[in-house]
């Protein structure tokens, strides 16, 4: 049931809606006044506005005339309250403006999620009708529920973006140039291959243990996470593939001491000084996108020769299953995906940390005091008496098994090994492009040809670091927009 019963006129003529209680949520003498009044009452820079309550839209449309260019989200409680508002001739003004969304509690998380973007907007600020909110205390906790959990979400990837926007950026354009002269993969796996049991292997603290479950070696197909490379190697093992999505710099140290591997798999994200060592190797290399959208400009402006693997919450281990899926494995372990600290361990032996961290330690600064300080970086989360986990860690896990239940893939965790079986005729196996095109030439030709504001979706992590840098927080969104597309025209990123 609707919050509304009827249109009313108020004494100036102008219409407004009735609540069922017999109430208005604007003035019966002036609502436009009282509109008015309340918009300058706003004297924020924000650039997105969400407003509480709709009713007869004279507020929204008197905001969005004092900042036009302003993204405005305006909710009532139920799909048919908007509906019962699209009667009034101003409501359907508002609707034909690309800059206004007029949407229902239920659809607000999702809303947000798809439409407020801070690299762009700048701040949110929260707009309340206090005559519709007083109609409506009962959802009041409701509502903040559901905006605080899509802010929160929004505020991670902001966070994430503008910390690693500018490195994401100089490695796809990086890798992008090099991909021409790589020894590029086709990710063509024979049948024989695919008849295997596929492993994959992270780096978490139960791999120790469960690294004996490869043997003998000829019957699995071993997936690296990049992390477990050099822990391979020490145990004599070799991959047959390592993959690696993370750009940050300290990636190449998964590289120098990892074991030697038929093929690595790295994201057009992946930090180009480890792929860079990997080509000089003469290495064979299978590029992929994972979602960042300058990736996905680029594979699709040369036809997508990349597959697209999939990355969850971040984390490489879904990428590796993702992969094995689509090679078309039916049969599948993950070893090492603890997502979790175990043991007062964060990974298993073996890894480059261990290397470092064992040539840092000394007597008063000792390799576990180093382990501690990683581990204790955040707050931890106790799931039993020698096991700790994180936040971060927990979303993770959630991404992984949230991503096998999507696809309805049947799996269950036994001795810290996650076994999972897949009906091999339910695979989408990955089509396989031969050719090598150039990806970085035919991207630039496309991209120059364009204007900042019709290629402003694939900067956004690139302008969420330039909004976040202190040299350009006084620079307005179409001077970094601008800045944005001429770093990447004159490839000075």
């Amino acid at each position: 049931m609707g919050i509304y019963k009827t249109i009313d006129t108020a004494k100036n003529g102008m219409l407004i809606p009735v609540f069922q209680s017999g109430r208005t949520m604007e003035s019966r003498y002036n609502p436009l006044r009282d509109a008015e009044n309340l918009c300058n009452t706003i004297t924020t820079e924000a650039g997105f506005f969400l407003v509480i309550g709709i009713g007869s839209g004279l507020f929204i449309q008197t905001l969005i005339d004092k900042y036009p260019s302003a993204k405005i989200t305006a909710i009532e409680l139920f799909s048919e309250d908007v509906a019962f508002l699209r009667q009034l001739e101003t409501i359907k003004s508002l609707e034909d403006n690309q800059n206004i969304i007029l949407t229902d509690l239920d659809n607000l998380q999702k809303t947000l999620l798809q439409n407020y973007f801070p690299a762009k907007y700048g701040d949110l600020q929260i707009i309340e009708q206090k005559a519709w909110l007083n109609e409506n205390q009962e959802k009041i906790p409701e509502i903040k529920n559901e905006i605080q959990k899509a802010l929160g979400i929004i505020s991670a990837d902001y966070s994430v973006q503008a910390h690693f926007g500018k490195i994401w950026t100089s490695n796809i354009l990086n890798n992008a140039k090099l991909y021409k002269s790589t020894k590029n993969f086709t990710f063509n796996i024979s049948n024989e291959i695919k008849s295997k049991t596929a492993v994959i292997v992270a780096a978490g603290p139960s791999l120790d243990s469960t690294i004996k479950t490869i043997s003998p070696r000829e019957n699995f197909y071993i997936i690296a996470t990049d992390t477990a490379g050099s822990s391979l190697k020490k145990r004599g093992i070799t991959p047959d593939v390592i993959i690696s999505i993370d750009g940050q710099n300290v990636s190449f140290n998964h590289f120098i001491h990892s074991a030697p591997s038929p093929l690595y798999s790295f994201d057009l994200c992946a930090n180009f000084s480890a792929v860079q060592h990997i080509a000089d190797n003469n290495s064979k290399i299978l590029f992929f996108c994972s979602g960042h959208p300058l990736a996905e400009a680029i594979n699709s402006s040369s036809g997508y020769p990349l597959p697209k693997f999939f990355s969850g919450a971040g984390t490489v281990t879904i990428t590796a299953l993702d992969f094995a899926l689509q090679a078309g494995f039916s049969k599948i372990l993950i070893l090492g995906a603890d997502f979790s600290y175990m043991h007062g361990k964060a990974y298993t032996s073996g890894t480059y940390l261990e290397t470092l961290y064992q040539k840092d330690s000394d007597k008063l600064y000792t390799a576990e005091k180093l382990y501690s300080k990683l581990m204790y970086r955040t707050s931890l989360i106790q799931i039993s008496n020698n096991c700790f986990t994180t936040s971060v860690l927990e979303a993770y896990k959630m991404s992984l098994e949230k991503y096998l239940n999507m696809k309805g893939i049947k799996f269950f965790k036994k001795n810290d090994i996650y076994e999972i079986s897949v009906d091999s005729n339910s695979l989408n196996q990955i089509k396989i492009i031969s050719s090598t095109p150039d990806l970085f030439n035919n991207f630039i030709k496309k991209f120059i040809s364009s204007n900042p504001e019709e290629t402003e979706t694939l900067l956004l992590p690139y302008l969420a670091w330039l909004r976040h840098n202190e040299k350009f927080k006084k620079s307005s969104y179409k001077e970094l927009l601008k800045l944005a597309f001429d770093s990447i025209v004159s490839y000075n990123i």
